[in-house]
């Protein structure tokens, strides 16, 4: 991965030698290097951070290095003419740590990374016209770095640089000020047909916002319990239960010392029925709790279902939009055994939905269709997440899982036989599609997570593992070691014309399987935001949901969310796994 950024009057006559190199701008004689044109090789022990994680009020494209190993990394440019660039570094350390850079055959005299964060110049070179090597060397104690710069203009500053951040084609629609969240759930609940979102925040307080950001209302949660329902996402979402244009939200309320399932109006947060959760009395723990609006019926998809693991024991129930229960199924099994969601998909396109979790299918009345218990018994070796393709082209969808530390398979959706198998470090997240150039389809990629061995090293960290359709690795990216995170996939119709792009962590994957950065956060989410046909990646990090679409899209001016599959599929029955 090389985003470059060159920026000069001529570029467009370099184009062919020059293809990862951005659009030409108005900043004339100049090439930006962000630091994660470095993470192809990234060695062990180098970090990415954010501003907030460094404490300073900005770092370029959100996406600075930490440089906890000595290795040297190393990338390439493309120089368009023969010239005296002089050469600027923005980083920061303590001291007795810092770097050094080095552009083809020179080494700076300059070390960088050994003070607060500042921009510095390191001295001028004298380049030719061709590729060029560009390196970070002579590394001491975790300095960091954001971005080098190679420009002919001596007096550059780094104001000069900010309006060129991110990927070109990236254009930022919405932003939005929250609640620190790791769950936001969208709809439409006052029927102006824009796309208003509620903020569960990390103790389930549950927050409502309309499209324009105005805060509606909010409900509190108690006290009690914070820390245990703190470790898990908060269950809700937004759904049109009465089809008269405005959604209500689903969630958990604490009442009177019980725990309810409640449908309120989205508007006011006012109850308008419930139902007890099927959970047993406190005390227990909140593992998974889960819902999701599902078809089990030949009418429209209008009923809700539940999985509840409190400990020991797993609820999946199904209940009418008036809360009326339809059916309940138990399973006794240890934390995670039945994964962390519940899929209703309609897997033999008969019309109505089968429920999927973990290792268990079950009919639209509850009933047993199949498990994989006896491959998947042991609870650590669960159902993180699960997508949905025809894998073996014989017309039939099926399911390909991540799995844990099993791997990941790619089975028959109606009769749970095996078509292949692999592994990718702890599979945790998981994508299907036609992503990649000359190789046949549909690839699957999988993000292998990996765990910190020490307190020295990150707790999670990530890297994708590509498979072919018959479960062949084909490559992995970054090429050296995992990126510290847990980030998520989000797939949809970036430019508006109907095919299905990939994004992860904050990066949009190429034709090769490698990571271009786009967003200055992980993503989130992906769908028709706006409702102008397109789809829109949504970032969530640090109180900030933002919403991003490509400045080329186009737009048909139809909103996709006016399908009830579409809303619910794509938009309401979404998860974090």
């Amino acid at each position: 991965m090389r985003n470059i950024l060159f920026i000069l009057t001529t570029f467009l006559a370099l184009e062919g030698t020059a293809k990862k190199l951005n659009r030409p701008v108005a900043l004339a004689g100049t090439l930006i290097i962000p630091a994660s044109d470095f993470l192809d090789r990234n060695p062990k022990g180098n970090t990415i951070a954010d501003a907030g994680a460094l404490k300073v009020s900005w770092v370029f494209n959100n996406t600075a290095l930490v440089l906890n190993s000595k290795t040297n990394l190393i990338t390439r440019i493309t120089v368009p003419e023969n010239g005296v660039y002089y050469l600027y570094v923005r980083s920061q350390g303590v001291k007795g740590s810092g770097f050094k850079v080095s552009v083809g055959e020179k080494v700076t005299d300059q070390t960088f990374g050994n003070d607060a964060l500042s921009w510095k110049q390191g001295g001028t070179f004298e380049l030719k016209k061709g590729i060029t090597d560009i390196k970070i060397t002579r590394i001491k104690a975790a300095p960091v770095v954001d971005v080098l710069v190679l420009s002919k203009n001596g007096a550059l500053k780094e104001d000069d640089i900010k309006p060129f951040q991110l990927h070109p084609d990236v254009e930022l629609l919405n932003e939005y000020q929250i609640p620190n969240s790791n769950a936001v759930k969208f709809g439409d609940i006052n029927g102006d047909k824009k796309t208003d979102f509620v903020v569960f925040s990390y103790d389930w307080t549950t927050t409502m916002f309309d499209n324009s950001g105005k805060e509606l209302w909010s409900w509190k949660s108690p006290v009690e319990n914070t820390r245990l329902r703190s470790e898990f996402e908060a269950p809700g979402l937004l759904w049109d239960f009465n089809r008269d244009g405005n959604a209500e939200l689903v969630h958990w309320r604490f009442i009177d010392n019980t725990e309810w399932l409640v449908i309120a109006d989205g508007r006011t947060g006012k109850e308008l029925r419930k139902t007890k959760w099927p959970t047993k009395e406190l005390p227990h723990v909140y593992n998974n709790f889960r819902l999701a609006i599902a078809k089990l019926t030949k009418d429209e998809p209008n009923e809700l279902v539940v999985f509840t693991d409190y400990g020991g024991v797993m609820n999946i129930n199904a209940f009418k939009a008036d809360l009326t229960p339809l059916w309940q199924h138990t399973e006794k099994r240890l934390k995670d055994n039945l994964g962390h969601y519940i899929y209703p998909i309609d897997l033999d396109k008969d019309g109505i939905d089968e429920v999927l979790l973990g290792s268990l299918l079950l009919d639209s009345k509850g009933k047993e269709i199949w498990n994989r218990f006896d491959l998947l018994e042991d609870n650590h070796d669960h159902a993180d997440s699960y997508k949905f393709g025809d894998i073996d082209k014989d017309g039939n969808l099926d399911i390909v899982i991540s799995n844990s530390e099993t791997g990941v398979y790619a089975i028959k959706a109606m009769t749970k036989e095996i078509i292949w198998q692999s592994v990718a470090e702890h599979s945790q997240q998981i994508q299907i599609g036609d992503f990649l150039k000359d190789i046949p389809g549909p690839h699957v990629v999988v993000g292998g997570r990996t765990y910190g061995a020490n307190s020295t090293e990150p707790g999670l960290s990530s890297q994708l593992f590509w498979f072919d359709n018959k479960g062949n690795l084909i490559s992995m990216w970054p090429n050296g070691y995992p990126l510290n995170g847990n980030p998520d996939f989000v797939l949809g119709n970036w430019k508006g014309k109907g095919k299905q792009e990939v994004f992860w962590y904050k990066f949009k994957l190429d034709e090769n399987g490698e990571g271009d950065l786009y967003f200055p956060d992980g993503v989130f989410h992906m769908f028709d935001f706006s409702g102008r046909g397109a789809e829109e990646v949504i970032t969530l990090a640090r109180g900030k949901l933002r919403v991003f679409g490509s400045k080329t899209a186009v737009h048909s001016n139809k909103d996709s969310k006016s399908d009830l599959n579409y809303l619910r599929l794509k938009v309401v029955n979404h998860t974090h796994y």
